[in-house]
């Protein structure tokens, strides 16, 4: 029979510790929420090899009085809150009690702290959970607490970190995080010895969202402002044409705590439907107001959870609030009045729409969601794009790279459209597959040579811009041009891979990146490197890309660059061979010419010839076919020509 023993304090203490203190991350969380609550208007956080060796987290805040200093460290101890009763309206970020406990348990501590009222401050110190000495010291008012060598005594937990570059990422998430939800608190976080970031502290969110998530992301944001009875939601939302290719952008918070819901997230996308494309996510930094009773935060100890007393009143909510300011049914009193700028001379508008702050202005976005899409006959650059006469001789295509009629100018007016230029080499980069040695004449006739091969091929026209109408014999053949240039494309990148470098940007591209997405993208760098990419660590959360694929355009970098890092980050277990094939894949889809494009006869009909001539085969790098063959006798059946 097993024997029913109570556990020493150590051990009890360790394994409660696991449950708050999973990584360096939690410990900075947890700090930096009792710094919040403290009343703190200025909070630094530092570390060192990811938060490791060590972490350091000082605010302005009241600080603790000397005689409670000890007892903060006793598991359950807290100022938060007093009986049961205050657990059905918890107000701060923590309550539990049980922070200082378990990070002690697991690290060695000191803590450095004055209150107002004391005349000098006291540093006391912990290691393992246990009390080593308590003494007089200065500092002003406030708090710093440090924290050493994380884990030391339980090397079962060290043994699962991840890589000092990757924990430091994670802590950079958890600062930005709070930075977001609190702007009138001036953030500054230092890792490795260098200041990643530091807000101003200045109260206005836009200055929080535009300093620790870069000025690409924060440009498309548009306010949100919305109440329903009690319930409020303020934030930003990015515009339908900004989404991106994950979630990694989506930031929630409850009366400022940040949390994790499905609710929340479904009611955000949901909100988007019809004017966002397929496959994209919304970007957001919304914050709920609500009374503190109708929200259960007491779920996990991580305090990332809760549950709402109702659900659906919360989805409709968020879901109207969002809803109606990118559709622009409710539409804040800032935004651009359309009706009136219309009026001005072009000089006069150009100075009403200029910013008067150094705070990033969003009119613009705005200006273009309010406009009436013009009408595709309607855009002057179909003018730009009528092709002229070509002779025959320049209708070749040299490395999946369509030709244009003139020289010197480079199809770059189209947005995602490859830069398609007239070769005027003969040279030919794609090598075509090698035919093997012709039998001898005896043998030729028992060789299945497919009619294609010597028919002509004549073009017909496209429809609907996107299918290439082509006669060759007697049959009908319609090619999906996207398709057929996906492939040709990706056929080019798998047999270049690994062996040319990537053509050098005039000037570099900053992506900023989620924490998972970035350590998933560094560190895949040799995978990155074959393909023709040259991306390096920018610092915070961003990456530099210095060099792309010579088939890629400059201007969808930054795109493609969101999408293989959000691919790498939920593929983190694909073999080596999937993540190629698929990253080929993605870079030939970006590159390739797009269903609805406007492109010269001459050229559709070189990449018709070589879908036709056997060069590729007939189906995209997805699996779907790239051309359909209508026999002269089935259309005649169609028409009742044939029986």
């Amino acid at each position: 029979m097993a024997v029913i023993h109570v556990l020493d304090k150590h051990t009890a203490e360790l394994i409660a510790a696991g449950e708050v203190v999973e990584r360096p991350s939690s410990v900075v969380k947890e700090l930096v929420e009792n710094a919040i609550d403290a009343g703190s208007t200025a909070i630094t956080v530092e570390i060192t090899r990811g938060g490791v060796e060590r972490i350091v987290v000082s605010d302005n805040g009241s600080g603790i009085e000397a005689e409670y200093i000890a007892t903060a460290f006793i598991r359950h101890a807290t100022s938060k809150i007093a009986t049961e009763d205050d657990l059905a309206a918890i107000e701060t970020l923590g309550f539990r009690g049980e922070a200082l406990a378990s990070i002690s348990a697991v690290s060695r501590v000191e803590l450095l702290t004055r209150t107002e009222a004391d005349e000098y401050a006291c540093l006391y110190r912990q290691e393992g959970g246990e009390e080593l000495s308590a003494e007089a010291a200065a500092r002003p008012v406030g708090t710093t607490v440090t924290v050493r060598d994380l884990f030391y005594n339980v090397p079962a937990r060290m043994k699962f970190l991840k890589k000092d570059a990757s924990e430091g990422n994670y802590v950079a998430d958890v600062v930005l995080r709070q930075a977001l939800a609190h702007p009138e608190i001036a953030f500054r976080f230092v890792r490795e010895g260098k200041e990643q970031f530091q807000t101003p502290g200045d109260g206005d969110p836009m200055s929080a969202i535009y300093t620790v998530l870069a000025r690409d992301f924060s440009k498309s944001l548009l306010p949100v402002s919305y109440e329903q009875g009690t319930l409020g939601v303020k934030g930003y939302v990015s515009a339908p044409i900004a989404c991106r290719a994950s979630r990694a952008m989506q930031f929630f918070y409850i009366n400022g705590r940040c949390v994790q819901d499905r609710t929340l997230m479904a009611a955000l996308e949901t909100a988007y439907k019809g004017v966002m494309m397929q496959g994209k996510f919304p970007g957001c930094v919304l914050n709920l107001t609500m009374p503190a009773e109708r929200v259960d935060v007491n779920v996990h100890p991580a305090k990332t959870e809760v549950r709402f007393a109702n659900t659906s009143e919360i989805f409709d909510l968020v879901y109207k609030a969002v809803r109606g300011t990118v559709t622009g049914s409710n539409t804040p009193q800032k935004r651009l009045d359309l009706s009136s700028a219309s009026t001005q001379p072009q000089k006069e508008k150009v100075q009403a729409e200029k910013p008067k702050s150094a705070t990033p202005a969003f009119t613009p976005v705005q200006t273009r969601m309010e406009q009436p899409a013009p009408r595709r006959e309607e855009l002057p650059i179909k003018q730009e794009l009528r092709p002229e006469p070509i002779p025959p001789r320049q209708t070749e295509m040299f490395a999946g790279t369509m030709l244009r009629q003139d020289p010197q100018v480079a199809y770059h007016t189209r947005r995602d459209a490859v830069s398609l230029e007239i070769e005027k080499t003969t040279e030919e980069v794609f090598t075509p597959p090698v035919k093997p040695a012709e039998p001898p004449a005896s043998e030729q006739s028992t060789q299945n040579v497919p009619l294609r091969e010597k028919k002509e091929l004549r073009y017909i026209g496209e429809a609907f811009s996107t299918y290439i109408i082509t006669e060759s014999g007697d049959e009908l053949v319609l090619i999906d041009k996207h398709a057929a240039h996906e492939r040709i494309l990706y056929e080019k990148l798998l047999a270049g891979y690994g062996k040319r470098d990537g053509q050098l940007l005039l000037e570099p591209v900053s992506v900023n990146l989620s924490k998972a997405e970035k350590n998933a993208l560094l560190a895949e760098q040799p995978l990155l490197e074959g393909a023709g990419f040259e991306v390096e660590d920018f610092g915070g959360l961003s990456v530099l890309v210095r060099s792309v694929p010579a088939e890629l355009p400059a201007e969808n970098t930054a795109l493609l660059i969101e999408e293989i890092a959000a691919r790498l980050a939920v593929g983190s277990k694909d073999t080596l061979n999937e993540k190629t094939d698929w990253l080929l894949h993605s870079i030939a889809c970006r590159a390739a010419i797009k269903a609805g494009d406007k492109d010269p006869a001459e050229s559709l009909l070189a990449l018709a010839r070589q879908i036709l001539d056997g060069v590729v085969p007939p189906f995209c790098p997805h699996g779907r076919p790239v051309l359909i063959r209508l026999s002269q006798k089935e259309l005649e059946k169609q028409f009742g020509r044939r029986e």
